[in-house]
């Protein structure tokens, strides 16, 4: 009998693992810049959000447990009425493991602006969601950082894979349109504003980066391990793919977003090239991220 239950609980444990959901993210609510004694809607806010976003299942696809995507997440509220309304910022932090080591890559850094984030939660209402029918502006957003945080994910496993999660995300900012929310306007002429992110990612003009991010990362990275020359090559490849799509559209958040993520890793793979491969680089990095360009000189020792 005793053997029985065991294999069940096995069985049982072995189908948990099967149909995991996909992310494993760290919500994090930040509520100290209004002082005093917090209520404990905050508390109950945190665990909310946190098992939205990790037991929603947001594709059709089987994850084991250790293959969870990384992210963190942190929603600084600026104010609250004392009821049921919030104001603040989120950001987005998401890595991916290198194949053979125990590294993670950061991939995706985003933070909205101040007051850009306003939504209404009330303590024991389950946040759902329900896809193409905007029920709350907290769970739309984030319904459409969750598939950011895949669409990114996916495409540096395979070339342009994240398109079907961008498009999800896509559908939940059109979706949003008539909230009257912030962020959500196909007229907002700001860059980082939610529609203007995922339909940049959607561009034609940007479909260099995101191969770029197949090669940097699938190709690159993830060789270096066994091959680390060969990974290299493939990296600067990747740079190359990112610079054409910097010649396309120039001072795009797009191009931006990937050297916040990527500039420190830049220089720590490239100041192991041999001289020639470190020309090359700095040439690239002169043209696409001038901002950093001063941290890129650690890359020829200066």
């Amino acid at each position: 009998m005793r053997l029985r239950i065991a294999i069940l609980m096995i069985l049982l444990s072995v189908v948990r693992m099967a149909y995991a959901q996909e992310l494993n993210c760290r919500v994090n609510i930040n509520y100290s810049s209004l002082g005093n004694t917090p209520p404990p809607v905050f508390q109950t806010l945190q665990k909310d959000v946190t098992a939205f976003l990790n037991e929603h299942r947001w594709t059709n696809h089987t994850y084991d447990v250790n293959e969870k995507i990384e992210c963190n997440i942190m929603i600084t509220i600026s104010d609250y009425n004392g009821l049921d309304k919030f104001t603040g910022t989120i950001q987005i932090n998401q890595s991916r493991p290198v194949y053979y080591t125990s590294y993670n890559s950061p991939l995706f850094t985003f933070k909205e602006g101040d007051g850009k984030l306003v939504f209404t939660y009330q303590e024991g209402t389950p946040l759902e969601y329900i896809e193409n029918h905007a029920t709350s502006n907290l769970t739309q957003v984030l319904a459409y950082y969750a598939y950011l945080i895949l669409g990114f994910d996916y495409d540096t496993f395979s070339p342009l894979g994240g398109t079907e999660y961008f498009r999800k995300a896509l559908r939940v900012a059109l979706t949003s349109q008539s909230s009257g929310y912030e962020g959500w306007s196909v007229a907002d002429s700001k860059q980082n504003s939610r529609y203007n992110l995922i339909d940049a990612l959607l561009d034609k003009r940007f479909e260099n980066l995101r191969l770029g991010q197949y090669y940097y990362h699938r190709l690159g990275l993830d060789a270096m391990p066994k091959d680390p020359d060969g990974g290299r090559k493939k990296m600067l490849e990747a740079l190359k793919y990112i610079q054409r799509s910097n010649r396309a559209k120039q001072n795009s958040l797009i191009v931006s977003l990937f050297f916040t993520a990527k500039s420190d890793e830049i220089v720590n793979v490239f100041s192991a090239s041999p001289l020639p491969e470190k020309n090359e680089v700095m040439e690239i990095l002169k043209e696409v991220d001038v901002a950093n360009i001063s941290k890129y000189q650690k890359i020829i020792g200066k």
